[in-house]
C-alpha cells in the first residue's frame, strides 16, 4: 500500500526521507508516526493536484463591471450635456440690437440661461455646438405674436474684441448686437 505525505498528501515512496512535492521530512514506519492513510491534499503550496479558487477571475469580473458602469455614467452625462446646450459666458450681459426698420431691442443674456428682451423674461438661451438657440416661453407669444416659434437657432460670430455679436440664419445676416 502506498504512503502519503502527512503535510501535503502527495504519494511518496518508502525509500524517500523527504516529500518530493513539498519537501517535508518524512517519518519512518519504525517510529509508527507516519501514516499510510491517504490524506486529502492541501490547497496551498506547489501541489498541482489541489483545486485552487480562481481569485483572478473574480477580480477581473468586478473590474469589468466597474469599468462598464463608469462608461455608462459618462455616456448619460454627455447625452444630457449635449441635449440641453450650455451657457457660454461670452454672451452673458446686456446687448443692444438696432436693425433698420425695427425698434431698438435690448437683449440681456442671464447666466441662469434666461433671456430678457427689453427687461421682460421672454425666453431661455443656450449654445448647442456652433449655434445660439433661443427657446420662447408663454410671455413671448403675448408680446411678440408676429414672431411665434418654439425654438430658433442662429449661427453666431463675435467680432470687435467680443463686443459685437452677429447672428445669422442659413448664411443670411439676421441681427447685430452691440455689447453695452
Amino acid at each position: 500500500m502506498p504512503n502519503y505525505c502527512t503535510s501535503c498528501g502527495a504519494k511518496v515512496e518508502q525509500k524517500h526521507q523527504f516529500c518530493l512535492n513539498c519537501g517535508e521530512k518524512l517519518l519512518s514506519e519504525n517510529n509508527n508516526t507516519s501514516s499510510s492513510i491517504p490524506k486529502p491534499p492541501k490547497a496551498e503550496g506547489n501541489n498541482t493536484t489541489a483545486i485552487q479558487p480562481k481569485k483572478s477571475n473574480k477580480i477581473f469580473l468586478i473590474s469589468l463591471i466597474a469599468i462598464i458602469a463608469v462608461i455608462i455614467i459618462i455616456i448619460v452625462i454627455v447625452l444630457l450635456y449635449i441635449g440641453r446646450g450650455v451657457i457660454d459666458n461670452r454672451f452673458i450681459g446686456e446687448w443692444e440690437q438696432y436693425d433698420e426698420g425695427y425698434m431698438s431691442l435690448d437683449w440681456n443674456f442671464k447666466n441662469d440661461g434666461s433671456l430678457e428682451l427689453n427687461s421682460m423674461n421672454l425666453a431661455s438661451w443656450s449654445v448647442k455646438g456652433d449655434q445660439l438657440c433661443i427657446k420662447t416661453n408663454e410671455l413671448w407669444d403675448q408680446y411678440l405674436p408676429e414672431e411665434t416659434f418654439d425654438e430658433i437657432c442662429y449661427n453666431f460670430k463675435f467680432s470687435n474684441n467680443g463686443n459685437t455679436l452677429t447672428l445669422s440664419i442659413n448664411g443670411s445676416e439676421y441681427s447685430i448686437l452691440i455689447k453695452k
